[in-house]
């Protein structure tokens, strides 16, 4: 069994994501064109060396995120990093992953839940995320109510065109 916790310093340390297994074979992705998704073939795997994984715990402890990770026992198997300050009334979420091995046992979606109701609670209409454009995760975050962002947001298109931009409405 998991539990999901709000991390700082007292259960969160530089060592806590070391065993986070971020590899994703993603065999196609979407693709906006002309204004509405379109899936292509467009093979390519992601992973995070011992470096980056490194890096995302300082992030995570940097103190600039509200960050709720996923513990089986003491080992993060899930984490969603949320930027505190609302963008047009929508709560932000700057990163979410869940480990190979702890996908599809309903993580992924009790962090989103736990977004919302954090999100909700700050008095956000909705809830946005710039999503990595494979198939599996624009899936995922259309099962969990997300739909095509009518606003997007400037910079999270600047930094990553080919991410599909989504939110999902509060209220």
């Amino acid at each position: 069994m998991f539990e999901i916790k709000q991390v700082d310093r007292s259960n969160f340390t530089e060592s806590s994501m070391d065993s986070f297994d971020r590899y994703q074979e993603v065999k196609k992705v979407f693709r906006m064109e002309n204004g509405r998704l379109v899936l292509k073939k467009l093979p390519f795997t992601e992973t995070w060396s011992p470096e980056r994984r490194r890096e995302k715990a300082a992030e995570i402890l940097s103190g600039k995120y509200i960050t709720y990770c996923a513990f089986d026992g003491d080992t993060v198997v899930g984490e969603i990093m949320l930027i505190p300050e609302l963008n047009e009334n929508r709560l932000v979420i700057d990163s979410f992953h869940v480990s190979r091995d702890y996908r599809r046992h309903g993580i992924g979606r009790r962090l989103i839940e736990t977004a919302r109701d954090y999100a909700k609670n700050r008095g956000a209409a909705a809830l946005y995320a710039s999503c990595s454009s494979a198939e599996e995760t624009i899936r995922f975050y259309m099962a969990m109510g997300f739909e095509l962002s009518e606003h997007p947001i400037t910079g999270c298109v600047k930094d990553e065109p080919f991410d599909i931009q989504m939110e999902c409405r509060l209220i």
